[in-house]
């Protein structure tokens, strides 16, 4: 039953583009550049917050804010971003 529902191209759909395994690797490797500078500003964020008068017994409130916020912001921008190829 979900054959019948997809799309075709057709319908004057675009299809996704396929990417090579050489594209995939590129790109995997600019997301461990990412990571990696998360992970250095993460190192830092503590002292970072402190610098700015935060308290120590309240950086946990900091720390425990990014991921509710992207629980919350996430699935907005999945919902906007899947009718970037479905219009529907």
């Amino acid at each position: 039953m979900a054959a019948a529902s997809t799309p075709s191209v057709s319908a004057g759909l675009m299809p996704k583009p396929k990417m090579t395994f050489a594209q995939i690797v590129n790109m995997s490797f600019g997301f461990l550049g990412i990571q990696f500078g998360f992970a250095l500003q993460n190192s830092n964020a503590s002292g970072i917050l402190r610098n700015y008068g935060a308290d120590v017994e309240h950086l946990s409130w900091f720390w425990l804010a990014a991921p509710l916020v992207g629980l919350i912001v996430q699935p907005i921008v999945g919902h906007y971003s899947d009718r970037t190829w479905n219009p529907n």
